[in-house]
């Protein structure tokens, strides 16, 4: 950055005093510098004699028709045809160059400064209205509106062609003191001394919001409040705000209208923002946008909304407040490398030029990308019917309908982003209350046993949905063994730790065999081990699985030990059911929470090896392979005993559903009201493989034994629960991976992968880690739905498998293009993983933000295919017969209905304009079918 501060660009005539500079502006071709001040003149200075040193021609105009101080000035945009300036006289003029005058000077001129003058600019216009000083004013983007604003408390629209009067915005309470418009040309946001900014809307002039959080601890007093939106349609910064007592310039989100950011860094109040006009990209980093912010510090700072410190500030620039600031772009980088130029005046009466090389800013984007970042908002350029001097208008509103649609998007969105702003990954939203606290997260470290296999440390298991205080009963669960429990300890509820017992063995796919463990040894060795022992026959010595069943599993998952206690919690009725296993017999205790013995239930021959509760269902899984179901209420026997294939792994009950998890990885899923298996013997192995077995091929005669070779386990099943609505299984892997089993499908769905949608606005973030305990710490999913629980709770798995590996869904930059393809296919990726497990909640908001995203990118054809889907059987487009088949349609989607579902997106896609055609349409359609 090169800083230079032309002595000779002042506004006395004297030279022995200066007076105050209020205003600037580059001239659409950087050819000029327009300045106003005290001395109640526009001058015109040639930007080349400030850049290169060129001393032959400096001053170029005087303007002196104003009989005021000239606060602000502004060249219209395109050809800069005509330049604005409002004044303390009340009065706003508008002044366009004579071309056929080219004599050195004019009447309203003086040449004594710097040489003789080479421009006519003549006062063509002299709009009056304002009651007192007029402030500020902004064009539009396409020079179809001037907008003015004044101490008067008022904002004044004028026609940008022929300068009548088209509206009178009154409702600020005090004076309003800046004014940006927006890149699209559908809002004009103001900011007055009541601590407030407000939002217009451009099609009808109605107030579309108003902005008061940042402003609201602010205390300073300002000469001006000027904003600037930025490029890309994406915000707006706002001067004279702050955090605290801490001055800021905040920076406020379209439609939302929240600023959740600030640029920080100035010692008193900021009396001006300005963005550069182009949007800016460096090397590989993703595109951003460049904004100035100065004040009373006497300083400027420049940023990029891609980084979160500034990239340059100036100290001590001036011996007065700062009071406006400029830019200009340069087509392309001239020999200097000089890409941007920044001005700025102060109430010192000087002028300080900063320039950009390319190293530090980047080069500006293409211009169609740049109208492409504005499409999304709703903007038309010239390519789609605009025709005005810049190339660019506002798409207009074509119907009623499609106001009313606009209308009821406002509180929509706000609420919206309210709730789901960045509901995929950990970083905005905030942590959901849980019942109780969570238990710290182990990392699977290896061990070595004394016979020189590997085991592998406990690792804690989150619920995977519906309750978020009930820990999900891990796979391979199991209590160690302890000393004998008294008659009186039998009855009474287990401690509050007792839920959240250690997992013998995570089920890695060479997880031990069955058969190859005996009671004997692994018992802890005190009273009661020897008791069981003795009574009890080992575990490994009694396996239901067939020699032939067992050498052709897939998959060999570890089961529990026998224990002393085993327990488990019903979620909704927090009711505690505790197995006691005595010599030969076992005796099941069902206790409410305050303590009191619901039904005691004695179990003989076996002894129970895992236990599983909700409200309506209890199961008890025996060491002799058996499955005991009983009411939860009463504890009547449902069934049977059930006998499979093979011992449990994990069992698991979610209302009426009881799921089972045998050995060799076979899971079932009973409905025990409809008496009804849900899911039959579905294998879990397609779930662990990430390559199938391969066949070591012996030599021999053609009865030769081919004997599977296993690859080294690199996955582990560390969850499986039911969807409580439906009973489809959902099974959770160590690398991060989720899985739902699809009943009508008879598949396997993949609803979560952390290393998918790389580049995703929603990616996964990497969670924050504490030194190199990573996963050590307690860990509590951020996102208080069923799928944001599964997701996270995989994404937490995955970086404790792989920590030591780059995590997926990093910051590698991505292209724009890429980002937003991606985006979009990541949200659709939730809405039908959100209908595979039947969370309501999480479809209905994934359906709201994958419109918004439609509507942000202007993608018609992929959303006309959500609003038909959603819409159903109707006459689309007057079509006859029906678009579509109501066999192959169901009418519901995760328990809501679709076209309640495209009525809240509706009025999301209407936010764009160039969508209107097809929304109105079906909005037509939709208010006849509902």
């Amino acid at each position: 950055m090169r800083i230079t501060k032309p002595e000779w660009l002042r506004h006395d005539a004297d030279k022995k005093k200066l007076s105050a500079i209020f205003s600037l502006d580059f001239h659409p071709d950087g050819t000029r510098l327009a300045t106003s001040g005290m001395d109640n003149k526009i001058r015109l200075w040639n930007t080349r004699a400030i850049t290169a040193k060129d001393q032959e021609q400096r001053l170029i105009s005087t303007l002196s028709s104003h009989s005021g101080a000239v606060l602000c000035v502004r060249f219209s945009h395109g050809d800069g045809r005509y330049l604005a300036s409002g004044a303390d006289d009340m009065v706003v003029l508008i002044w366009e160059r004579d071309e056929g005058d080219v004599v050195p000077g004019n009447l309203s001129a003086s040449s004594a400064l710097s040489g003789p003058l080479s421009e006519t600019w003549r006062p063509m216009r002299r709009l009056t209205g304002h009651e007192s000083d007029v402030c500020d004013l902004a064009w539009s983007p396409d020079n179809r509106f001037l907008a003015t604003c004044g101490l008067d408390n008022a904002v004044l629209v004028w026609d940008g062609a022929t300068f009548e009067r088209v509206a009178k915005l009154t409702g600020h309470e005090q004076f309003v003191k800046g004014l940006t418009f927006d890149p699209a040309g559908k809002y004009l946001a103001t900011q007055s001394d009541d601590k407030t900014m407000r939002i217009w809307r451009t099609s009808d002039w109605a107030q579309h919001a108003v902005v008061s959080r940042p402003f609201e601890d602010n205390l300073f007093s300002t000469y001006f409040r000027r904003p600037s939106w930025s490029p890309d349609g994406d915000c707006v910064a706002a001067a004279n705000a702050a955090n605290g007592k801490v001055p800021v310039a905040a920076v406020v989100s379209r439609d939302t209208w929240a600023a959740d950011l600030s640029f920080v860094g100035h010692r008193a109040a900021v009396e001006a923002v300005r963005f550069n006009p182009n949007v800016f990209r460096r090397a590989e980093s993703p595109a951003s946008c460049v904004c100035a912010a100065g004040g009373q510090d006497r300083g400027v700072t420049v940023w990029l909304t891609s980084q979160h410190m500034p990239i340059a500030a100036a100290t001590n620039l001036f011996a007065g407040s700062l009071m406006d600031l400029a830019w200009h772009t340069a087509p392309a980088a001239g020999d200097d490398g000089v890409v941007a130029v920044l001005a700025a005046c102060s109430y010192d009466g000087t002028v300080a030029v900063m320039e950009f090389a390319e190293a530090e800013l980047g080069r500006p984007i293409p211009a169609q990308e740049q109208q492409a970042m504005l499409r999304k908002h709703g903007w038309l350029g010239r390519s789609e019917g605009g025709d005005d001097a810049s190339g660019q208008r506002p798409m207009l509103a074509e119907s009623v309908e499609q106001l009313r649609l606009e209308r009821l998007g406002e509180p929509a969105l706000a609420d919206r982003d309210s709730r789901i702003a960045q509901i995929m990954g950990a970083c905005l939203l905030p942590a959901a209350p849980a019942a109780e606290p969570p238990m710290a997260a182990e990392a699977p470290v290896p061990v070595m046993t004394k016979s020189g296999k590997k085991r592998v440390a406990p690792v804690f298991v989150r619920p995977l949905g519906g309750h978020a205080a009930q820990p999900l009963p891990a796979i391979g669960q199991a209590q160690p063994l302890g000393a004998a429990a008294s008659s009186a300890a039998a009855a009474a509820p287990p401690a509050a730790s007792a839920e959240r017992v250690a997992i013998d063995a995570p089920v890695w796919i060479e997880a031990r065999a069955l058969g190859t463990r005996t009671l004997a040894a692994e018992s802890d060795g005190g009273a009661a081990s020897a008791a069981i022992a003795a009574t009890v026959q080992p575990l490994g010595r009694q396996t239901l699985v067939h020699a032939q069943s067992i050498s052709a599993a897939r998959v060999h998952l570890s089961v529990p030990r026998i224990v002393a206690h085993v327990t488990c919690t019903a979620t909704a009725t927090r009711a505690v059911l505790a197995a006691h296993n005595q010599a030969a017999a076992s005796t099941v205790v069902s206790t409410a929470e305050d303590g009191s013995v619901i039904w005691t239930k004695h179990m003989t021959g076996s002894a129970v090896t895992l236990l599983a509760a909700s409200d309506t269902v209890a199961a008890a899984s025996c060491s002799d392979g058996s499955l005991h179901v009983f009411d939860s209420a009463s504890g009547a026997r449902l069934l049977p005993p059930i006998v499979g294939e093979a011992h449990l792994a994990h069992l698991r009950c979610v209302g009426r559903f009881c799921l089972a998890l045998d050995c060799v990885g076979q899971l079932t899923v009973w409905d025990l009201d409809r008496r009804s298996a849900v899911v039959d013997h579905v294998s879990v192995a397609p779930l662990l493989y990430s390559a199938e077995l391969t066949a070591d091929h012996q030599t021999g005669g053609e009865d030769a034994v081919r004997a599977p070779k296993r690859h080294k386990a690199t996955v582990a099943l560390t969850a499986a629960d039911v969807a409580p609505d439906t009973g489809a299984p959902i099974v959770c892997l160590s690398d991060g991976r989720a899985f739902v089993y699809h009943l009508q499908l008879r598949s396997w769905l993949c609803i979560g992968d952390p290393t998918a949608y790389a580049g995703s606005e929603f990616a996964p973030r990497p969670p924050l880690t504490h030194g190199g305990n990573v996963g050590r710490v307690a860990f509590t999913p951020t996102v208080p739905t069923p799928l944001g629980r599964i997701q996270e709770t995989g994404w937490h798995q995955r970086s404790l498998s792989a920590r030591k590996d780059k995590p997926a869904g990093g910051d590698e930059a991505v292209s724009a293009e890429k980002r937003r393809l991606v985006t979009l296919d990541h949200l659709e990726h939730q809405v039908m993983a959100a209908a595979a497990i039947g969370s309501s909640e999480d479809v209905t908001r994934f359906v709201e933000l994958l419109a918004r995203h439609l509507a942000r990118d202007g993608d018609k054809p992929r959303a006309e295919f959500w609003m038909r889907s959603l819409l159903g059987p109707a006459l689309v487009k007057g079509e006859c017969p029906q678009s579509a088949d109501p066999l192959q349609w169901a009418p519901m989607l995760a328990g809501v209905p679709k076209r309640r579902l495209l009525a809240r997106a509706l009025p999301i896609l209407a936010s764009n304009r160039g969508l209107q055609r097809v929304v109105t349409e079906y909005s037509d359609v939709l208010s006849k079918l509902l």
